[in-house]
């Protein structure tokens, strides 16, 4: 038999949350952490492909502004994991990314062809160029046409 209550004593109602409720509410949130996790980091390296494929569109454009604005040629091609525009004359660098483990831009770029292009101060290119961005399971193509139409695909 259970005692009975003291007269003039109140309970005081309870605060706050016991211990195991706290723990439960911890592992459940853990549990949405680590599911939601591997999907955003998933997505970031899809993101990172995405913006390296579009930061090569931008330079394959810019070179023929350069070739024109200049009125010299440049050179399109891959040195390791850069990007660069080069003055065909001088060798000098005028632009260039960098892509590849360490840099913001991390992709693997295939250039195809493997010795780059040459662009003329109208426009024209000696010959197309295709250079494949890839990385995390995504491959985007970005191409420039002899004449000048940069696509993505």
């Amino acid at each position: 038999m259970p005692f009975p209550a003291l007269p003039g004593r109140v309970r005081a109602p309870r605060r706050g949350f016991s211990i195991i409720e706290l723990l439960i509410v911890l592992v459940i949130a853990g549990i949405l952490i680590g599911i939601s996790g591997g999907a955003i980091g998933r997505q970031i390296a899809r993101d990172r492909v995405l913006r390296s494929a579009t930061v090569v569109e931008g330079l394959l454009v810019e070179a023929t502004q350069l070739a024109v604005r200049r009125r010299v040629p440049v050179t399109v091609t891959l040195s390791g994991t850069e990007l660069r525009i080069n003055d065909r004359a001088s060798g000098t660098k005028l632009k260039g990314r960098n892509f590849g483990p360490g840099f913001d831009l991390r992709a693997t770029l295939a250039v195809n062809p493997s010795t780059g292009i040459t662009i003329f101060p109208n426009g024209r290119a000696n010959q197309a160029i295709s250079v494949t961005v890839s990385g995390s399971g995504l491959t985007q193509t970005v191409s420039r046409t002899a004449t000048g139409i940069v696509r993505r695909q």
